[in-house]
């Protein structure tokens, strides 16, 4: 969910004119076969104008019954005060019985709240009829203040999207907010980060920048089109001119008429220009909003196309955990709606206040309702909500003894839990431990170490088979850190551990491997990655071992942000905390940035986990990382807080992949590591800590060992 100006997106200039070639323009895109006008001979039909005929085309092809049912008529005003209350109360108890299938969205909070409970919201917006009201002159639709601030608070915590049919330009002028992403021509020209390597590759995107210099994806699927809308506007503008009260507008990739302002019998004569324009143009058609005509390229492209490319350029699709809204008051926008609807993947909310079909779930009824979609007041109502919204929150608990509280998305099982399972004997998972000490195949060996190191694994794989039936996530098991320098026998003993998964019927998707961040240990997490065996890359304190992880495509890298800041505190020479410091930043903090950026500037695969998080505030400066493991202490304080923080630590993502995009890296930074060079790169910090944390699970590996072989056999074997 983003946050805060972590998003700035201003509107693009546009790169220099392209040829098909370079844009990679195909034909799949186009519904049927390109006919009429060539586009490559740089000739143009031109159209003369016309006078309306008898105006038989457009009345025969249902257009004239098209446009009065898509333009409501505005109210008029009734002399006789009776008729004109009892025809509001026949529009009241119209709408009313309307609502029954489509809620309203503000009385709807609480099951909107329910299901957006551990996602990522990601919001998007139409703007006329949404954002502003519907006025005569399509120039003076201007957002009031008030909406504009509270699209504004929304930006900071959900990435956010205004998709128009005006061009990008004019709706970007319009609204004027750095934070959103803008999408123009109902979605054929749009700007987009470069960091996710989803939407990078797409054949229509090229590489461009942003006003602020930042590089973004531009993608523009009927480039190829623009000289012919420019031709249709210019004909449109010709021929429409005695008509009073009509406009043309040309969007880039779609020209408008309005005809709000024009007397309804001059509507077929309307209608009738446009159709004749249509007729030498069949690469172009028409599709009808409110009072208004618009002709647009023949291709499979729409709102809600647009809203799944967003999606995956922000990494977004494709996943349970996030929850996609869109609001729009359109016949465009049913396109997103229905996007949104298959599935059950997001919400389409419509804003009407007269009763219509939609594809939305839920409705509200004029842009004043829309304001009231203020991320702090109506989707947030503490600050653990507002904090799961932007990264995924795990509770650090040894023994999950406040799962009702505190219910966690992901567990991890190591030698840590299993000691502190051996000393509560109540605890729901001690049958899973006692269930390994009976094993048979481990108690028929005779070697003493073989069979303790039998029983260990057993245990471990029982008590997380016990834990991937309590969590919807991942389950990390921790491999023996007396392998850390052992590449082939950290390899074997995850083959191991997985045999014995499969016993227990978790499947290796809901898996991944806890392993130390030694020079082996990240070779064994490269190549268990290359079979699809997700990884989990641990005592990570140099950027040095991060990119390494990240380079061997490491599923997950975790760091340590405390100890990293515990370590500065009492010694000094590390050349990477010595700069951290020197800048003002803390080290663990700026390590974790610095790993994020990383990864997401240069497209890897891996996520990133903050760890040894100690308080708030700490929690509050990572805000956009993948995964933090918070205290309990931590969690219930956010649980308790509903007021807005100060603005200090004010709950708005600080990691994003479009400041990532701008971060800049050394030529040094930027090496492919091997051994020699991971080793000459780490400082004494990383060094030691390294050593420390082996030392520390070591000891807990020998002490389950110790305990087991104190109470093996149980007394029921």
């Amino acid at each position: 969910m983003e946050l805060k100006s972590n998003h700035s997106s201003p509107v693009l200039t546009d790169p220099t004119p392209l040829n098909k070639s370079r844009l990679g323009i195909h034909s799949n895109l186009l519904s049927y076969p390109q006919s009429g006008g060539s586009l490559s001979s740089g000739k143009y039909i031109t159209i003369p104008r016309k006078k309306p005929g008898k105006l038989d085309d457009v009345r025969s092809n249902g257009w004239l019954d098209a446009m009065k049912s898509s333009s409501p008529p505005r109210k008029k005003l009734i002399k006789d005060i009776n008729i004109e209350v009892a025809a509001a109360d026949d529009i009241d108890i119209a709408y009313c019985s309307w609502m029954i299938k489509y809620p309203s969205a503000l009385k709807s909070f609480d099951q909107i709240s329910k299901n957006a409970k551990n996602k990522k919201i990601a919001v998007f917006l139409d703007y006329d009829g949404t954002l502003s009201p519907i006025v005569d002159d399509p120039d003076r639709a201007f957002m009031s203040d008030s909406m504009r601030s509270a699209v504004r608070n929304v930006a900071k915590y959900f990435p956010t999207a205004i998709i128009s049919g005006r061009s990008r330009d004019k709706v970007y002028e319009l609204v004027g907010l750095t934070e959103l992403y803008y999408a123009g021509s109902h979605g054929m020209d749009i700007m987009s980060p470069v960091s996710h390597t989803g939407s990078n590759g797409h054949t229509n995107c090229i590489r461009s920048t942003d006003q602020q210099g930042k590089e973004v994806n531009l993608f523009q699927p009927a480039r190829e089109f623009i000289p012919m809308i420019d031709e249709v506007f210019k004909t449109l503008v010709e021929n429409t001119k005695d008509i009073k009260g009509a406009k043309v507008e040309n969007h880039k990739f779609c020209a408008s008429v309005h005809y709000r302002n024009v007397e309804e019998k001059n509507w077929p004569t309307i209608a009738q220009c446009v159709h004749d324009i249509l007729k030498d143009y069949p690469r172009l058609r028409l599709t009808h909003g409110r009072k208004v005509l618009e002709i647009r390229p023949v291709i499979d492209w729409n709102k809600g196309k647009a809203v799944q490319f967003l999606l995956e350029s922000l990494g977004l699709s494709d996943r349970d955990d996030v929850l996609p809204i869109y609001i729009g008051d359109d016949k465009t926008d049913e396109d997103a709606f229905k996007v949104l609807r298959e599935g059950n993947r997001g919400y389409g909310i419509l804003v009407s206040p007269v009763p219509k079909e939609s594809k939305a779930f839920y409705s509200l009824r004029d842009p004043s309702e829309v304001e009231y979609v203020d991320a702090q007041e109506f989707w947030l109502s503490t600050e653990l909500d507002a904090v799961s919204a932007l990264s995924e929150i795990v509770p650090d608990t040894v023994i999950f003894d406040d799962f009702e509280k505190f219910p966690p998305t992901a567990a991890t099982v190591s030698s840590s839990l299993l000691l502190g399972i051996l000393s509560l004997p109540d605890t729901i998972f001690r049958n899973a431990v006692d269930m390994a000490l009976a094993d048979s195949t481990c108690s028929a060996l005779d070697n003493h170490e073989l069979r303790l190191s039998c029983f260990v694994n057993k245990a471990l794989v029982n008590v997380g088979g016990d834990l991937a039936k309590l969590v919807p996530g991942r389950v990390s098991t921790e491999v023996d850190a007396r392998l850390a320098y052992d590449t082939h026998g950290i390899i074997r003993r995850v083959h191991d551990l997985l045999k014995l998964y499969n016993d227990v019927n978790v499947p290796p998707e809901r898996l991944l491997f806890k392993i130390p961040s030694t020079w082996q240990g990240i070779e064994a997490s490269r190549l268990l990655e290359s079979e699809g065996i997700q990884t989990h890359l641990t005592f990570v304190y140099s950027f040095a071992q991060a990119a390494a992880a990240a380079q061997a495509g490491a599923s997950v890298i975790q760091i340590f942000v405390g100890r990293l800041r515990d370590w500065a505190r009492n010694h000094s020479g590390d050349p990477e905390i010595d700069a951290a410091i020197q800048r003002g930043e803390d080290p663990g903090l700026a390590l974790v940035t610095k790993a994020y950026n990383y990864i997401h500037k240069y497209g890897h695969k891996s996520k990133l986990m903050a760890a040894a998080v100690r308080n708030k505030q700490d929690l509050f400066s990572l805000l956009g990382v993948d995964y933090i493991i918070a205290p309990l202490k931590v969690l219930q304080s956010l649980k308790e807080s509903v007021t807005a923080p100060d603005e200090k630590y004010s709950y708005v993502r600080r990691l994003s992949p479009q400041s990532a995009a701008s971060y800049n890296f050394t030529a040094e930074e930027l090496v492919k590591f091997d051994q020699l060079s991971l080793a000459s790169s780490m400082g004494p910090a990383s060094v030691e800590l390294l050593a420390a944390g082996l030392d520390g699970y070591v000891n807990q590996a020998k002490r389950v060992e110790e305990l087991f072989d104190k109470i093996w056999p149980p007394p029921n074997v």
